[in-house]
């Protein structure tokens, strides 16, 4: 099991460096085919590691294998950090989700990305993303963990700003950087703390000692927590570090699916999971990682509503159920919050895909506004969408109800303040979500969707409409087994070790799966009925203009850091250009030159070049200089 662990995570790194030495050497498909081999290469592994897992018994699933000591340091304490990993429950679910996903969305970018000059650079930036991230969740110690959250934000900034020729994706992509930096520095700060005072970054040492180290709910105990989900929140894009993640959708689609539905934006969650004990040490702090979960899975909620950009659309949906996870891991139910982790990496991947396709076949064009009645023509992407569509609203698998029952039946104050939230959330849910179908697929086709539909081959190549398919029949195998036979059971006994979870009063909550799916359902149906009358919509809209303003407005949090970030920055470079550029520095600068300048304008006075004045100065110098020591001799 360690040696597959190992080619498990560095298969995706050897792609990388294949692909970068061979160059202009490999042809372009070639190149696709290779990154993609390598990520289900990647992914077959993680899945022999589970296997093996599974099979032993409950106090021997965990592991770490060292492969060498990667820094050391010699002070109070001897710090070594060595390169490890760290096999358990956790980290296995999560390799299983960012190789298999990962491998069927570079499959997809075969057909997405065919024809791009720049093909083989962006398989080789898909295959550094999978590495960075299999890294975050297989590493053994905080150092390592902070190195692939690096990368992770690296790979991001390279997958987003892929089309660097235009402007909009280089901004966001440098807004992803700089978003996701802050969190790094968190998670920095934090591990400095631990080694002051563990000596080690090891999870086993750490989580073993906090306690006693520092006291439940003391200063320490809080500041790290708070640092730690710093860096979780500007990574999974929740309230206040996540208005980088609608601006990311500049990127080729196969990103946002990658990046920001199925791997990237969920670590925050698998962090706060591996760090349960540091989080459980502080309660108010975990207290407020359910509040910001509720706050950005209404507020994401609700801008989606009055999006028109169907990527935006499903970005602010993503933003809405990594709301859930937060909620469910501030809570402490983290089994229905991996649980939800692992659903949502399937149909929200499928969601984006899908809508890959359509962007595809409609020329690049992302306005829902300029689509319609797609399904006459592409109706076995209809049929695949609307799987996603049933998983995201909660019908199938019922991950979200899992959340809503464990807040109820366990998690006091906050846990209904998430199931309230929730419940509310759910409605939205319904809403959107219907709202992007019957626009994108329903009703009169637009006179740009009849211009620029490509019906010559078929909806997509099978290899864009093979991984979707897969993705569609994991949503559904899930839900399936969530029903069926109890996975979620399974889940939770699965993950005691290594996330422990809450225990419910009931096994399950009726009620709470009735309100869930029925505000859902109404949700729904409401806007499919709303969206049949034109007049209808405008009325609505005239109704609550003040809310979709502001909704549009994306609550103002762009103007709030515009205002409070960018326009003190430039003030200040401005204010400091004038007075200390332009005054102190070219002032001196201007203060030396005159002065020089000066005096070398009156000592040329003196060269004349006539010998005969030459000689009479020079003896006229030897004259004082005579009468000088003369007198001193006199003296």
């Amino acid at each position: 099991m360690e040696t597959l662990s190992w080619v498990c995570l560095f298969l995706p790194l050897a792609g990388v460096v294949v692909l970068a030495l061979a160059g202009n050497r490999i042809g372009r498909e070639p190149a696709s085919w290779l990154a993609t081999a390598i990520a289900f290469a990647s992914f077959i592994c993680g899945a022999a590691v589970f296997f093996s897992i599974l099979g032993e018994g409950e106090s021997a699933r965990s592991h770490v294998y060292t492969l060498y000591t990667w820094a050391g340091a010699h002070n109070v304490h001897v710090l070594r950090v060595p390169l490890s990993i760290q096999i358990d429950q956790l980290s296995v679910v999560e390799m299983l989700v960012v190789s298999g996903v990962g491998a069927l969305i570079v499959m997809y970018s075969i057909g997405y990305m065919h024809g791009d000059p720049k093909q083989r650079r962006f398989f080789a930036y898909m295959n550094l993303f999978l590495f960075s991230m299999l890294l975050v969740v297989m590493a053994g110690n905080f150092v390592l963990l902070l190195a692939g959250w690096g990368l992770v934000g690296l790979s991001s900034y390279l997958l987003i700003g892929f089309w660097h020729e235009q402007e909009a994706p280089v901004a966001a992509a440098k807004k992803a950087f700089v978003m996701n930096a802050i969190g790094d520095v968190g998670i920095a700060i934090a591990i400095f703390l631990m080694v002051r005072d563990f000596g080690t970054t090891d999870y086993h040492e750490v989580f073993t000692r906090a306690h006693d180290v520092w006291p439940k709910g003391s200063a320490n105990a809080n500041w790290v927590a708070l640092l730690l989900l710093a860096g979780a929140v500007a990574k999974s894009a929740q309230i206040p570090l996540h208005t980088w993640l609608p601006d990311a959708m500049e990127g080729p689609t196969p990103v946002s699916a990658l990046i920001h539905a199925a791997t990237m934006v969920t670590a925050g969650v698998y962090l706060i999971a591996r760090c349960h004990v540091l989080f459980a040490n502080a309660p108010n702090v975990r207290t407020l990682v359910a509040v910001i979960g509720v706050a950005t899975l209404l507020m994401a909620g609700v801008i989606a509503l009055v999006q028109t950009d169907i990527k935006r659309i499903i970005a602010y949906s993503t933003m809405s159920q990594i709301g859930y996870m937060f909620a469910a891991v501030g809570v402490a139910d983290d089994s229905a919050g991996m649980f939800h982790l692992l659903t949502h990496a399937f149909f929200k991947a499928l969601l984006f895909l899908g809508a890959g396709i359509v962007i595809h076949a409609l020329a690049n064009e992302q306005d829902v506004r300029r689509m319609g009645g797609l399904s006459k023509v592409m109706p076995r992407t209809t049929m695949l969408m609307w799987v996603g569509t049933i998983a995201l609203i909660g019908f199938w698998p019922m991950s979200k109800d899992e959340i809503l029952e464990g807040a109820l039946h366990g998690g006091g104050t906050a846990g209904w303040i998430v199931y309230v939230g929730g419940l509310v959330g759910a409605a939205f849910t319904g809403i959107y979500a219907t709202r992007l179908m019957r626009l994108v697929f329903y009703g009169e086709m637009s006179g740009y969707a009849k211009e620029h539909l490509h019906t010559g081959h078929g909806e997509a190549p099978w290899t864009m409409f093979l991984p979707v398919a897969a993705l569609a029949a994991g949503a559904v195998l899930v839900g399936f087994l969530s029903v069926g036979f109890g996975i979620t059971n399974f889940f939770g006994d699965f993950l005691a070790q290594s996330a422990p979870t809450i225990e419910a009063t009931v096994p399950q909550d009726i009620l709470t799966t009735a309100l869930a799916w029925g505000l859902g359902g109404a949700g729904a149906l409401y806007v499919w009925r709303l969206y049949d009358d034109p007049a209808r919509v405008a009325a609505v809209r005239s109704r609550f203009q003040t809310m979709a303003t502001i909704a549009e407005a994306k609550f103002g949090w762009d103007e709030l850091y515009y205002n409070i970030g960018y326009r003190p920055a430039v003030w200040l470079a401005v204010t400091f250009d004038s007075i200390g550029e332009r005054w102190i520095i070219g002032g001196s600068l201007w203060l030396a030159r005159t002065t020089v300048a000066t005096v070398a304008r009156a000592t040329a006075l003196a060269q004349s070049g006539i010998v005969r004045q030459y000689v009479t100065v020079l003896a006229g110098g030897a004259a004082l200089v005579a009468v000088f020591f003369l007198g001193k001799a006199n003296l």
